[in-house]
């Protein structure tokens, strides 16, 4: 189950794998310069799972990652099966646009309008083709005609109406909300992760063995029954 609630924002692969990303960049065009003072801007999170679930699990990642890419390719197939398919864990997922900036900020616009259900869906596909990607905008390929295919892959289809994607600000509003609680958060890099407001140890996400290990133990301080 994957749905959007808003909340103010008070709050070579092989080699990088298990090395966090670099932040948010000042050169992001969704970056805002600083943590918004007012409640005009708002989180649009991402929950996938079950809201009642009684653990949450904060994600802040960006598609462009090593890193995310290892832990959404290796360990999440088994934490999404055992743990939030089954209503122990709800995922909240926040973006936090890594380099290149302007790429993975076009690619969550994207997903954002691919809508409630399909968000996660043009994530995973993103992820799958992220290597395809750099390639092109290291080589300055044409990344928009990229970009498009899997919009339409997602339920956004013809230039028209990827251009209207593309142009709606509320979606970069939204990232940029996204980016400024990662700030709150004192997120640097991704992946990090946060269980029931607690941070997590980046060794948590060396296997999907050890990352089980701290939900078990979570679910076990809960008093849930695995």
């Amino acid at each position: 189950m994957l749905r959007f609630t808003r909340r103010l924002a008070l709050s070579g692969f092989a080699a990088l794998a298990l090395t966090a990303c670099g932040g948010s960049g000042a050169d992001t065009p969704a970056t805002p310069t600083s943590a918004p003072t007012s409640g005009k801007l708002a989180v649009q999170d991402i929950i996938v799972g079950d809201e009642n679930a009684p653990l949450t699990l904060v994600e802040y990642a960006s598609w462009t990652c090593g890193a995310c890419f290892d832990f959404h390719t290796r360990i999440m197939p088994t934490i999404k099966a055992d743990y939030i398919d089954t209503g122990k864990v709800k995922l909240v997922f926040r973006e936090f646009p890594t380099p290149p900036n302007n790429v993975s900020v076009a690619g969550f616009v994207v997903a954002r309008c691919s809508g409630e259900d399909q968000y996660y869906t043009t994530i995973e596909e993103l992820f799958d083709r992220q290597s395809a990607f750099l390639t092109l905008a290291r080589n300055g390929g044409q990344v928009s005609e990229a970009l498009k295919q899997v919009a339409a892959n997602n339920g956004v289809e013809g230039d028209e109406g990827y251009q209207a994607c593309m142009a709606d600000q509320n979606n970069r509003d939204a990232i940029k909300a996204s980016i400024a609680a990662a700030r709150v958060d004192g997120v640097t890099a991704t992946p990090t992760f946060f269980l029931n407001g607690e941070l997590m140890e980046q060794n948590a996400r060396l296997s999907a063995v050890t990352f089980a290990a701290e939900l078990d133990k979570a679910l076990d301080a809960a008093g849930v029954a695995e």
